[in-house]
């Protein structure tokens, strides 16, 4: 796999991340919780300046007499409201208003910000009495910038113990899961090899390992004793098949040898399948043309179905080149060419399209409902057994599709039929 597409399974990975992006969403709540909190300090904190100065304002302004002051002084300003002369107009704006913050355009005693506040002097006279805010509201600007990058910093600390903690318990889920999906293709001696107990996933780790430890014994049990009971039975089969051909000529013969045939067929489809299921890995596997596999193929059962009195077709279209053992797969595709010699009609398909290679034929067809049951052991739609056959030519089939990752694809051929593909996944 290129950089470019390890890159993109990596971030592809990450997207699908349920705990990094619980991660992230955790952050980005703690943010917006974080920014709000700070902008309703910001806001209740300048209220409280304001409220603040106010007080101190109007303490200072029943202190004095404003036409006793000489004239203002350089932080402080008293007038009577009626001698506002020299002050900008937002002064006199205020003093309409009743008071409150004026902001300025342009410095004026070295300030743009003042706080203005119409009172009584202690006299009773009306005054303006004004300060500047800008000390005050550095303090409180300063604190701001204190609160934010606080904030800022506590988030990006967050953020990445969280990420990591993430990345982490990803790591171990990404194995789990690699895991469980080993056993699924076939591979009964995979484990996540965990052996601690520190959380809920060491001992989901530790749980699926035993898991699998009894699935691949019984499993293992299960298959020994089908190949088992498959192999034995061969021996006594063999000499009964003996005794049948020492008897004399006639119907009755033929038809027992018949049936002996036929019984030594199942036993050594049953071990075939043994054979492959037992298979893990891609130990024996190489590249396989499709196109080419169909062509032989073609080549080497041609004359039987001509003899059978059907019609062989071959269609090849930009067949692609898969990794596969080449013998499995000639063995799949004569199990699929004799279940449509038996249950196909008169013309059938070979074909390699892509990824997918398969046989299609233009007989009855079989219920799409009842796709799932004709892949499995033993099953046969013909339950009167009418027709000759086993029920392990699809599941052989499906064996081999599972051995080599492949999908098992069952769909109806048009206009009338069944067609039976092995689709490879890329490489």
């Amino acid at each position: 796999m290129s950089l470019v597409g390890k890159l993109a399974a990596r971030v592809h990975w990450l997207i699908r991340s349920s705990t990094l992006r619980l991660t992230l969403l955790l952050s980005f709540l703690f943010a917006i919780g974080m920014a709000v909190a700070i902008v309703v300090a910001l806001i209740l904190g300048r209220e409280a300046v304001l409220s603040r100065v106010d007080t101190s304002l109007a303490g200072l302004a029943a202190a004095v007499a404003a036409n006793d002051v000489p004239r203002d002084t350089f932080s402080v300003i008293i007038r009577p409201v009626s001698a506002l002369d020299g002050l900008p107009k937002a002064f006199a704006r205020a003093a309409e208003r009743g008071g409150g913050t004026v902001g300025l355009k342009k410095d004026f005693r070295r300030s743009e910000e003042w706080r203005v506040l119409i009172s009584e002097d202690n006299r009773g006279t009306p005054v303006l009495i004004a300060v500047p805010l800008d000390d005050s509201l550095d303090a409180l600007d300063l604190l701001g910038n204190i609160l934010w990058t606080t904030a800022g910093l506590v988030l990006a600390v967050a953020l990445i113990i969280g990420l990591g903690a993430g990345w982490l318990a990803q790591r171990r889920l990404s194995r789990i899961s690699g895991t469980l999906g080993r056993l699924a293709e076939g591979d009964l001696k995979a484990r996540t090899g965990n052996k601690r107990s520190a959380d809920d996933l060491d001992d989901l780790a530790r749980q699926l390992d035993r898991t699998a430890d009894e699935l691949e014994r019984l499993v293992s049990q299960t298959r020994y004793l089908s190949a088992s009971l498959a192999h034995d039975l061969r021996t006594p089969l063999a000499r009964l098949r003996a005794r049948l051909e020492m008897m004399p000529e006639g119907e009755e013969r033929g038809a027992a040898l018949e049936e002996a045939g036929r019984l030594s067929d199942i036993f050594d489809t049953i071990m075939r399948i043994a054979r492959i299921e037992a298979g893990v890995g891609s130990d024996g596997f190489e590249k396989v043309s499709l196109g080419d596999l169909v062509t032989d193929v073609a080549g080497i059962y041609e004359a039987v179905i001509e003899d059978s009195g059907k019609r062989l077709d071959l269609s090849v279209n930009t067949a692609a080149t898969v990794l596969a053992d080449r013998q499995m797969l000639v063995q799949a595709m004569a199990n699929l060419i004799q279940n449509a010699l038996v249950h196909g009609g008169e013309v059938i398909t070979l074909f390699a399209q892509g990824r997918e290679v398969g046989v299609a034929d233009n007989g009855d067809g079989v219920d799409p409902t009842q796709f799932l049951e004709i892949v499995k052991p033993m099953v046969r739609l013909d339950t009167a057994r009418e027709r000759d056959g086993t029920g392990l030519g699809l599941a052989l089939v499906r064996a081999v599709a599972d051995r080599h990752s492949a999908h098992l694809i069952l769909s109806e051929n048009a206009p009338t039929g069944l067609r039976v593909a092995l689709k490879f996944t890329e490489l």
